[in-house]
């Protein structure tokens, strides 16, 4: 069973949306006989009738129109002078309009009526096929451009729920995120005193032992971990207390820092590191010396991944770190490239973790990099990291 495509309109009109059509004529008899001739038994389709173009346009604007059938040899107001003020009214500037007339098809009237604002033309004597299908077309685009912006109001209103369920979800972590900070900063705070009594208590007991002559066989290797352990209790804790204090100094104050300056002091403070593994440091920051941000922050960044390029250094070759900086779009990209061990693929996306130690045989408590990325992303930046195992890794961090 075949479906003839023109009789879809009514049926999409049904229950959807009202569709209302303006037929416009100086004759009743012109009138009464375009809607006969439309109109359908199963149709839902309202037609409105309008004898002069004044009349048109006041219900153009009154209702909601799929489309106009405007004759245009009329008394008063032609066709051409209704539909150029249709066309500069917004509410009425995108309703159809279909000129009906019985002037012969003559490439003038036709562009004219098309400068005026026609989509379509219906020649008199009308056919009744060509006249019903035409205007089935455009009730057709009708109904489908009201689904259209059912759909986007729709989905206007789903992203507006989204947008507010996103906008409700970030406070809620924002003010897990804070308690989480204050209770790292209040427990490694609240730590640091009986940590520090049992350091006492140890440096006591090895004092008691020496008043007293030689230890015992034993005692001192047990001594000698248990300093240690208090010394990497001791590092974690301030490791924890800059974690905590990173979230709250995103909007540290802003200074003019050099990073070739800041460079130096890092190295000075690095000096026993770098002559224990005979480290190379060389530098460019020919195409962006200078940056404002916050000195304090941006020493910890440069700390942390020249001092973890040495760490994790080759065993087989002495440590040459390369820092340069250049001007990317609206950051300036600082760049840490080593020639030291090096990651597998597989964990690379793990380097950031807190507390994350890929090398094991060196020390250190794994909060260094988290601080760092932590540091970057709070300031409106990014970082990158790369690496080839046995021939060593790179840090492209984006500082805005």
């Amino acid at each position: 069973m075949t479906t003839d495509p023109y009789t879809q309109p009514a049926a999409l009109a049904s229950g959807i949306h009202p569709v209302k059509i303006l037929l416009v004529d100086d004759k009743t008899e012109n009138l009464v006989s375009l809607e006969s001739l439309l109109t359908k038994e199963d149709e839902n389709i309202t037609y409105l009738f309008a004898s002069s173009g004044e009349e048109a346009l006041k219900i153009a604007l009154q209702e909601e129109l799929a489309l106009i059938l405007l004759d245009v040899q009329m008394p008063g107001m032609n066709g051409y002078e209704v539909a150029r003020y249709l066309r500069d009214i917004s509410k009425t500037r995108n309703i159809p309009i279909i000129f009906v007339t019985a002037i012969d098809e003559q490439d003038a009237h036709v562009i004219e009526g098309f400068e005026a604002g026609a989509v379509d033309f219906l020649f008199k004597p009308l056919h009744p096929y060509i006249t019903k299908a035409k205007v089935s077309t455009f009730v057709r685009f009708y109904l489908q451009k009201k689904e259209l912006e059912k759909v986007n109001k729709l989905t206007a209103e789903i992203n507006q729920q989204l947008e507010e369920r996103v906008k409700e979800r970030t406070r809620e972590l924002t003010m897990v995120n804070k308690d989480l900070d204050n209770f790292v900063y209040t427990a490694s705070h609240d730590l640091k005193a009986p940590i520090n009594n049992i350091e006492g208590l140890m440096t006591a007991l090895h004092e008691t032992l020496q008043d007293k002559g030689p230890h015992p066989e034993g005692v001192a290797p047990i001594m000698e971990m248990m300093h240690s352990s208090i010394s990497r209790f001791k590092n974690i804790l301030l490791d924890l207390t800059e974690v905590a204090k990173v979230q709250y100094e995103a909007a540290a104050e802003k200074d003019k820092v050099s990073f070739k300056e800041l460079l130096e002091e890092v190295k000075l403070n690095i000096k026993d590191m770098m002559e224990e593994h005979d480290a190379v440091i060389t530098d460019d920051f020919s195409q962006a010396p200078e940056i404002s941000f916050s000195r304090k922050n941006l020493r910890s960044i440069l700390y942390n991944l020249v001092s973890n390029s040495i760490k994790y250094s080759s065993p087989d070759r002495k440590p040459e770190i390369m820092v340069t900086t250049t001007a990317v779009n609206d950051f300036t990209l600082l760049t840490v490239r080593d020639n030291g061990l090096g990651l597998r693929k597989q964990d690379q996306q793990k380097v950031f973790g807190m507390f994350k130690r890929l090398h094991t045989h060196v020390e250190g408590t794994g909060v260094g990099l988290a601080i760092v990325k932590r540091i970057v992303e709070n300031c409106g930046g990014k970082i990158e990291f790369d690496s080839e195992v046995g021939k060593g890794s790179v840090f492209n961090v984006y500082l805005k």
